[in-house]
């Protein structure tokens, strides 16, 4: 699901369209389309597939990056979601866009997982 990069808005309610040049692999590029927001592009700056991948998107003055993985204990399947901001204006992007991204994570990882069980 995680490569699946048009069908991301089935799962991320932020998202309102998503694209990807090429296949899902380091330094692939993509057109995110949030639900509230600009149109911005997005770089996988790093991705072992089925086990993690991260997404950094270009703001003014900042990069904001999403990582995702998954792991399994005790017959468990976990996903951890990190996101975090760097730059000059790291602190302002992260109170306009990144602290309402998080908000959204348990949401959007429950969706992701009632989708991944079926």
């Amino acid at each position: 699901m995680w490569s699946d990069v048009k069908n991301w808005k089935n799962w991320d309610s932020a998202l309102k369209d998503s694209s990807i040049s090429g296949e899902f692999d380091q330094n692939a590029e993509g057109v995110l389309i949030p639900a509230n927001g600009p149109r911005t592009s997005f770089t996988i700056s790093s991705c072992k597939p089925n086990f993690t991948y991260t997404v950094n998107t270009r703001l003014p003055f900042a990069t904001m990056y999403i990582r995702r993985l998954i792991g399994y204990n005790n017959n468990k399947t976990m996903i951890t979601n990190e996101v975090w901001m760097e730059g000059p204006l790291s602190s302002f992007w992260w109170r306009m866009v990144g602290k309402k991204y998080q908000q959204l994570l348990p949401q959007v990882m429950e969706r992701f997982r009632q989708i991944a069980e079926r």
